[in-house]
């Protein structure tokens, strides 16, 4: 509302407040602006309110769409047996029946990893990684920005190939950080190779068994080796220590070895051992010692590196005397309608698919939900009661048709064969479970027929309100939506016409304030001549004054 003009007063001369007037024809011309203004707001709610029973009907619909699948395609129930080294889930479809599960292999994702790092930021020399991955090679560029552990892993990351790059610390002595690589994926065809041509640092080794460094702790002169080609299929370390010591070449030495993985055993260097020999210890690991003396609790020990963490293979599933393999331990093609979600090994264990009353049952709970929702969402926003604010959409009669519409079709169906009761004073629905579950047991053709029924019922009617455009929702939220836009440019309108009136009329009233100045400059030439002259009569206009 525009503000008005104050202090424009004529006191004591026509006893007339301007700023009074003023206001009094500013609120007057604000009246139907502020009429508009609570239209527009009740327009707004009243779309806003279409919006939220458009969802209520696109429920109903999304029920009755689930219930006509289900006419189409029975829901069915896939259990196993107790202990079976997978879970089930049935995705309709499948044929009722027995089937005999044996689970022979789960299917992996290939891993490998490379030899042994002392640290993660080891240089690797710079050039070019590739991976291959069915076929196809990717190069990956290592240059003297990433050519670390660390950083080729962020390059084969960034390279987005479907295989993740990490660096991890196993711990092992000597050379515990190794760059490893896995596929994003499972199954045999996820397969993949590390080729590199790096030079200028140690590159790694994605393929061959290595072994990493010696670390020792030994008092004596002599300097142990552990080499050889690693023919153990286990990442570990190996432990030495002098058990008889002595000096190489001249006295007899033991050494005591373990692994992590538990072998164990001892080596005997003889007398005449001729230094830099190996010797055989296990797994293809040789042991060479320097010339010099070992003394008994001397320690040293080494890790061997395999690249093979794990290998990339298919599930095996054998149903019946039929085995599949998938690519996925979510087997969808053992039995069809059936995933098998492989958790083990196993069998053979027993699936048993069946017709899913309890399914079926919490699809019509669904609709039963949805519609008297609805049905209670368009009588609170379309119905005014008595003494009480009308609510957005009062007497709005195209929602109202079609619920009425909607209960006069559904009662053209047996909703008893459905476990289904109408209340007769709030027109909703009431499922009884149990009674449906009895119904489907002894009855399950009628129950088709009732479910048929409600879908051919109610989906005209539902679909119509929902129809772009031309449905009940969508023509009446494009009806408020104009009025919307015509009430807000008639109130620009108004508003511009105020402002301009108010500007109009302060200016009219600043004319008569200056007029009314003059006056007052005369009656003071009034009061002066008066002041020298000895009568006792009133000066002409003493009685204005401005206040401002």
């Amino acid at each position: 509302m525009a503000s008005a003009t104050s202090g424009v007063t004529l006191q004591g001369f026509t006893g007339v407040d301007f700023s009074q007037i003023l206001d009094s024809v500013l609120a007057s011309a604000q009246v139907p602006i502020t009429n508009l203004q609570d239209e527009v707001t009740s327009e707004n709610t009243a779309i806003s309110t279409l919006g939220q029973l458009s969802s209520d009907f696109t429920s109903v619909q999304s029920a009755l769409s689930a219930i006509d699948l289900s006419l189409s395609i029975p829901p069915v129930a896939a259990t196993a047996s107790s202990g079976a080294p997978f879970t089930t889930d049935a995705t309709g479809g499948a044929l009722a029946g027995s089937y005999a599960i044996t689970v022979s292999q789960l299917a992996a994702a290939q891993s490998v990893a490379s030899q042994g790092y002392a640290s993660e930021t080891d240089s690797v020399g710079t050039g070019t990684m590739i991976i291959t991955i069915g076929g196809v090679a990717t190069p990956i560029t290592i240059d003297s920005s990433n050519d670390t552990l660390d950083g080729v892993a962020a390059a084969i990351n960034s390279a987005n190939l479907g295989v993740t790059a990490q660096v991890f610390n196993t711990g092992l002595a000597g050379a515990p950080y190794r760059l490893e690589v896995t596929s994003n994926s499972t199954g045999a065809a996820q397969s993949f190779t590390v080729s590199s041509s790096l030079t200028g640092g140690t590159a790694p080794d994605f393929v061959d068994a290595e072994v990493g460094p010696t670390s020792d702790s030994i008092s004596g002169t002599s300097t142990a080796t552990v080499g050889g080609t690693y023919s153990g299929d286990l990442t570990q370390g190996y432990q030495f220590t002098v058990t008889s010591g002595g000096t190489l070449g001249s006295d007899q030495i033991t050494i005591a070895y373990s692994s992590d993985s538990g072998e164990s055993g001892t080596i005997t260097v003889p007398s005449d051992y001729t230094a830099g020999t190996p010797i055989d210890v296990a797994d293809g690991l040789t042991l060479s010692l320097s010339a010099g003396t070992l003394e008994t609790g001397d320690q040293f020990s080494a890790a061997a590196f395999d690249p093979v963490i794990s290998t990339a293979q298919d599930a095996k599933v054998q149903v019946g005397n039929q085995i599949v393999t998938s690519g996925s331990n979510a087997v969808t093609n053992a039995i069809p309608g059936v995933t098998l979600n492989l958790t083990g090994t196993g069998g053979p264990s027993v699936v048993t698919v069946a017709a899913d009353s309890n399914a079926l049952a919490n699809q019509i709970s669904t609709f039963v939900s949805a519609y008297n929702t609805l049905i209670g969402a368009v009588q609170t926003n379309t119905q005014a009661l008595p003494n009480q604010t009308p609510p957005p959409l009062a007497d709005d009669g195209g929602l109202r048709s079609t619920l009425f519409n909607m209960g006069l079709q559904l009662g053209n169906v047996n909703l008893s064969n459905l476990g289904i009761s109408i209340n007769q004073q709030s027109g909703q629905l009431v499922f009884n479970q149990s009674n449906f579950l009895q119904q489907e047991a002894s009855n399950p053709t009628a129950v088709t027929q009732a479910l048929s029924g409600i879908y051919s019922a109610l989906s005209p009617a539902v679909n119509g309100a929902l129809t772009a455009n031309t449905g009940v929702i969508a023509a009446e939220t494009t009806s408020l939506q104009t009025q919307v836009t015509q009430n807000t440019q008639q109130i620009a309108t108004l508003n511009a016409q105020l402002q301009l009136e108010q500007t109009q009329l302060t200016a009219e009233y600043a004319q008569i304030q200056a007029v009314v100045a003059q006056y007052q400059n005369i009656a003071q030439l009034f009061a002066a001549s008066s002041s020298n002259s000895s009568g006792s009569t009133s000066t002409p206009g003493s009685n204005l004054s401005i206040s401002t």
